[in-house]
């Protein structure tokens, strides 16, 4: 299998790029927040997405991606029209106040546009984006990119609704999550090889993500498992729990306190074929 290079992560801070029309619109937000210039909040079958749109100034979507429940987050810079998007980013600044950010590239194509993503930043990012103006784009210390954020306070009070109604959906205690000092987390990617990926998806070159609800106790050991997500294929919904109960090593959860508690969480695992 590592002689066809198949790609099988257990990605916890990936998430699946805003299709041509951003999936659906946040639950619950209201009409003058969910797509008024120059924000847009939306959601899909995996995320929440906050996105300044692209202009004849940007041309490119600037999308603050989110999956309920996860300890991490990511920016996509989506490519619209002819433009380029801004490559080799190392680092987000957020202006006036001059916080930085180290972040870890990533591009593709999905729905026919070119993607650059950002990984690597802490949930905590969101509340300090809040509070700033500009958003820089950095390469080595050069600006690439200035990203106004006029108007990011009432995106991101959708984007939190949004988070919260698809937590939910899915079975999570958002407030319980927010009050530990640690999620729960997998040592060992979830257990995943690549020997994993099934064979019937792989003989018809299928690809999926699934996001499962894992119940992790204060010992580190999985109790139950369940797909809140589908990959839309039931062979890689299926090894996913199976691999993530049988095989995944987990550090629990840390209460306030800092002492181990029982936790539900949600993991991505990611099916992915060369490119």
């Amino acid at each position: 299998m590592t002689r066809l290079r198949l790609a099988l992560l257990a990605a916890l801070a990936a998430a699946p790029a805003p299709g041509p029309a951003f999936a659906q619109q946040a639950p619950g937000a209201p009409a003058a927040t969910r797509s008024a210039a120059p924000w847009q909040v939306d959601w899909g079958q995996y995320y929440c997405s906050a996105i300044r749109k692209a202009d004849r100034n940007r041309p490119f979507a600037t999308a603050f991606v989110m999956i309920p429940g996860m300890r991490e987050m990511h920016i996509a810079l989506i490519r619209q029209g002819g433009g380029d998007v801004p490559w080799d980013v190392s680092d987000v600044v957020l202006m006036p106040a001059g916080t930085r950010y180290g972040v870890i590239n990533g591009d593709e194509r999905a729905g026919g546009r070119e993607i650059q993503r950002l990984y690597d930043l802490p949930l905590e990012f969101m509340d300090a984006l809040a509070g700033a103006q500009t958003l820089e784009l950095r390469s080595d210390g050069r600006v690439r990119e200035r990203i106004p954020l006029d108007g990011v306070q009432d995106a991101l009070a959708a984007h939190r609704r949004c988070l919260s109604e698809v937590g939910a959906e899915w079975g999570l205690d958002m407030a319980a999550l927010a009050a530990l000092s640690r999620r729960p987390n997998s040592t060992n990617h979830l257990g995943f090889t690549v020997e994993d990926y099934p064979s019937e998806a792989l003989r018809n070159n299928s690809q999926g993500r699934v996001v499962m609800r894992i119940d992790v106790g204060a010992d580190g050991r999985a109790t139950a498992c369940a797909p809140v997500a589908s990959s839309g294929n039931r062979d890689m919904d299926n090894v996913s729990c199976q691999s993530a109960m049988t095989r995944a090593r987990y550090s629990p959860a840390l209460d306030a306190a800092g002492e181990p508690v029982a936790s539900r969480a949600v993991f991505m695992a990611t099916f992915r074929l060369p490119e």
